[in-house]
């Protein structure tokens, strides 16, 4: 193994790793102290190793955007400034009781809690740049290591499952009691994963000589999906499923994608309306999960109290005690709003809107570029694929704020920004011409 090739075979260690590591986003705190530390360590060491890094321009951009914005948010400001906020008036009213003047704060209603929120990100930023270096066929084992993990997750979860509640084989104190969990705190999370193990599969193992072992992989994740409870994860692996069949291998202007559209369009407003009417118009008791309605409501009206600047990274769970109906609470522990979007908006306001708005238009150029590129690009399409399924159950989830997730996110955007694979070396172009991908950003130290 040369230097030019190590990425090559830390790219599947680095994804078992954070898949192993970063399951919980809030209950794991030594084990994303080690993800964060390792991530670091590997970040250092592809910088000093001066390898050629190309990460996708579009999604490097809007990354570093996001994390320029954490840092803002930790700046202290002048006490006029930061009293002028929305939703500010109630930290001002504190100290006033207190009989303490009013200090230099900054944007964030929590900055330990956003200072956490910036270390985490070394989680992604590792990913994209080892991504970045690897080549094609590491990329491919860094999607079987997804297929293998997902796998055996599912029976880990089976195991926990028959065990029942009081398992020590949940690794997470903070999770779902008795529900197959596999390497995660959320069953919700294990069921994401498995959904985006199916693309994976089928980008894998394409022609009919491999139709006998991908169908099996897809049963096993299929009855994995249902093991897990989730509704969403059970609808995302059907939508996923049919997608992936009909669209991983099609010709441009084949008509299946159309027919593949309208069958997960159909499958999303299935599993909405079962969805809707299993939550009803009052929170039942009996989970976070059942009342995600009621939560998804609350966390936009306190996004609305803070607008435009929003709370600070972080900063949900002090912000949404405020605003909850103390007559509906119960012991649940609520850590995240159970959509993503809408704990953006909370925290980061109107630039955390505009972020959201870039990402899904970043994603929407990358899916019409890998349909236009053909059935070579499967691997671009299986990453756009990926990436959709990890927007659509940020809808009602939040995903991206486990490391594990996050690192497969950032593997999607490298692959997902690549049109099929390396090609072979061709004579040298005239000098003032260049053949690199206008979707990289090429960087070389």
């Amino acid at each position: 193994m040369t230097l030019r090739t190590a990425p090559d075979w830390l790219a599947p260690a680095f994804v078992l790793c954070a898949l192993i590591l970063g399951g919980s986003s809030s209950g794991g705190l030594w084990a994303n102290l080690l993800l964060q530390l390792s991530s670091g360590a590997l970040l250092v060491w592809l910088l000093a190793a001066r390898l050629p890094l190309l990460p996708p321009r579009g999604a490097t951009a809007i990354f570093l955007a996001f994390a320029a914005l954490l840092v803002i948010q930790l700046v202290p400001l002048p006490t006029s400034v930061w009293t002028a906020l929305p939703g500010r008036s109630a930290v001002a009213e504190g100290f006033s009781l207190a009989g303490v003047g009013l200090p230099w704060l900054p944007l964030s209603l929590d900055p330990d809690a956003s200072l956490a929120v910036l270390a985490s990100l070394l989680v992604p930023a590792a990913g994209l740049a080892l991504f970045a270096a690897t080549s094609p066929r590491g990329l491919r084992l860094a999607m079987a290591a997804i297929v293998a993990a997902a796998v055996a997750s599912i029976l880990l979860g089976a195991a926990q499952q028959m065990a029942g509640e009081g398992t020590a084989l949940q690794p997470y104190a903070l999770t779902n009691p008795g529900k197959a969990t596999g390497l995660f705190a959320n069953r919700n999370h294990l069921a994401t994963l498995i959904v985006l193990a199916i693309p994976c599969v089928l980008a894998l193992l394409p022609g009919k000589a491999n139709r006998p072992a991908a169908i099996t992989l897809l049963a096993v994740l299929l009855g994995g999906a249902v093991l897990t409870g989730s509704r969403a994860g059970l609808g995302l692996a059907l939508i996923a499923t049919i997608v992936s069949a009909v669209w991983l291998h099609a010709a441009p202007r084949s008509r299946s994608v159309w027919i593949a559209a309208l069958a997960a369009g159909a499958t999303i407003a299935a599993a909405g309306a079962v969805w809707l009417a299993a939550a009803g118009d009052t929170p039942p008791p009996g989970g976070a999960e059942q009342q995600r309605p009621a939560m998804i409501a609350t966390t936009l009206e306190a996004a609305r109290d803070h607008f435009p600047v929003g709370s600070g990274a972080g900063t949900f769970l002090r912000v949404y005690q405020h605003y909850e109906d103390p007559t509906a609470a119960g012991p649940e522990y609520r850590n995240h709003a159970h959509s993503d979007y809408a704990e953006i908006l909370l925290e980061y306001g109107a630039p955390g809107a505009l972020l959201i708005l870039a990402a899904l238009g970043w994603w929407a150029m990358q899916a019409r570029a890998a349909w236009r590129a053909g059935p070579e690009a499967a691997a671009a399409r299986c990453a756009v694929i990926m990436l959709g399924l990890l927007l659509a159950h940020s809808l009602v989830d939040y995903p991206l704020r486990t490391g594990a997730l996050a690192v497969l996110a950032a593997l999607a955007a490298v692959l997902a920004a690549q049109r099929g694979e390396a090609a072979p070396a061709t004579p040298a172009k005239p000098s003032g011409q260049s053949d690199e991908d206008p979707g990289h950003l090429r960087i070389t130290l």
